[in-house]
Parts: C-alpha cells; sequence; structure tokens
C-alpha cells in the first residue's frame, strides 16, 4: 500500500514539473539593453530636436600695451629710485592725455648687477619693471610709442588686443541662435500642422574666432629681359598679411520639441 502511495506522489510531483515548464515556456521572454527595455516599457513621446546656429562678427576695440622701463645705477637703491621716478613720470603724462589711472598697472620688479670685465664687485645695478596700460583709441597708442621712442630706458615690448563687449556679444550671439530654433519651430508648425512643445534643450558653447583681414605689401621682381641687358621690371603684387582686429562669436542650441498636437 504505502509503496502505491510513493509512486502516486512520484507521479503528481512530475506532472506538477512538466505543468509548470509548460506554463514557463507559455510566457513571452524579453531580452535587449536596458534603454531597449526601457523603451519597450515605458515608450517615449513623439519628440522631435532642431537645431540653431548665431553668428556674430565685431572688431577688438581694446589694446593692452606692455612697456619695459629699465634704468642702471651704480647702486641698487639709485637703480630703484631712478625707474619709480621715471615711472611716474610717465603715468603722469598718460593720464593728463586722457588715460585712466585705473587703466595702468606697474608689475613686479627684476634687478640684476652687471659686473666688469674684471673683478667680482658689480659695476652697476639694472632694474626693470613692466608697466601694462589698456587704451582704447589710436591716439593714446600713439602717445604710449612716442613715449617709448622719447625715453631710451623704455621699451615698447608687446600689444594685445582684445574685444570689449565680450559679455554682451555672447548673450546676443545665444539670442540668436535660439531665435533661429523658434523659427524654424514656427516654420514646421505652419507647413506640417503639428503643435510642438519645447521639453529639453543643448547648449553647445560661445566659440570665439580671430579673423585676419588682408594687408597690402609690396614685393618686387626682376626680371632680365630677351636680350641679357641689365635692365629690370618691377612688378607690384598684394600680398595677404594676418591682421587680427576682427573676432567672429559662433554658438549653437538644439531644442527637444514634443509632438503634442499631429493631424
Amino acid at each position: 500500500m504505502n509503496r502505491f502511495l510513493s509512486m502516486g506522489v512520484l507521479v503528481t510531483a512530475a506532472a506538477s514539473i512538466t505543468l509548470f515548464s509548460q506554463i514557463s515556456l507559455a510566457q513571452a521572454q524579453l531580452s535587449g539593453t536596458p534603454d531597449e527595455l526601457r523603451e519597450f516599457l515605458h515608450p517615449r513621446a513623439n519628440n522631435v530636436s532642431i537645431n540653431g546656429e548665431g553668428k556674430l562678427t565685431a572688431y577688438k576695440d581694446l589694446a593692452k600695451v606692455s612697456l619695459v622701463v629699465t634704468t642702471e645705477e651704480r647702486s641698487l637703491s639709485a637703480a630703484m629710485t631712478a625707474n619709480e621716478e621715471l615711472r611716474l613720470r610717465l603715468i603722469e603724462e598718460f593720464t593728463a592725455q586722457g588715460i585712466p589711472a585705473s587703466d595702468i598697472n606697474n608689475s613686479k620688479f627684476s634687478s640684476s648687477p652687471q659686473f666688469g670685465l674684471f673683478g667680482r664687485r658689480p659695476n652697476s645695478f639694472e632694474v626693470s619693471a613692466r608697466m601694462e596700460v589698456s587704451v582704447s583709441s589710436e591716439s593714446h597708442l600713439q602717445l604710449l610709442a612716442a613715449a617709448a621712442d622719447a625715453n631710451e630706458e623704455v621699451e615698447f615690448e608687446q600689444t594685445e588686443y582684445k574685444h570689449s563687449h565680450k559679455d554682451e556679444f555672447e548673450v546676443e550671439v545665444r539670442e540668436l541662435a535660439l531665435q533661429d530654433v523658434m523659427e524654424q519651430k514656427a516654420y514646421y508648425e505652419s507647413s506640417l500642422g503639428l503643435s510642438l512643445k519645447a521639453v529639453n534643450f543643448f547648449h553647445g558653447g560661445i566659440r570665439q574666432f580671430s579673423r585676419s583681414r588682408p594687408m597690402a605689401a609690396v614685393v618686387q621682381e626682376m626680371a632680365v629681359d630677351s636680350l641679357n641687358s641689365r635692365g629690370a621690371t618691377v612688378a607690384q603684387t598684394a600680398v595677404v598679411a594676418p591682421t587680427f582686429d576682427e573676432v567672429e562669436y559662433q554658438t549653437s542650441i538644439t531644442v527637444v520639441f514634443e509632438i503634442i498636437n499631429e493631424n
């Protein structure tokens, strides 16, 4: 009796396992990447992306000039005093001609002893200091150049040109890119009978490029005539040399729209 009961239990268990396997095989099997499964279980709305671009060109209107003032005296204190007095005199001249004192900055000193051919004691001391002056007019730039010409101790080292309205132009070029997007949106809505609602956007950042303008240079080419004489002809050719007085601002904006009404 017990033997028949045990066999009945085994048969019932086997039937249960077979039935469970059949049910498992009947269920749908999902596979794929997490993004694919997410798209299947929670489908996204019908979206469209529109890209807009903005571009503006401006002229660099600010020059940052570096002047190096170098003085040499028998003692270090005398060289430092002479250097300071010369810089103060230059500042007075610059401010008297309309350059704001806040646009004139002095950098750190540098000094070096000057030794003679023989001997270990220095014959003199040399002191240098850099003055950085920001100007926004050609007359002020000429004033700085004249100061370097009139004083042997002053060297016109370098000039860096900048655009003083950088922040305003970055805002404006971003507005132009967004305006481009909205004009395209209005066109697609009108032409395709759609209603679009902004749900996201991506800003590509502001890019700044210096643009070169042509500057004519004269090139003389000497040629010998067919008679092998010493005669020469002069040809003038325009050569392009880069001058970075223009700056171009560029940006792009991508706006993601949801199609909320489709006919």
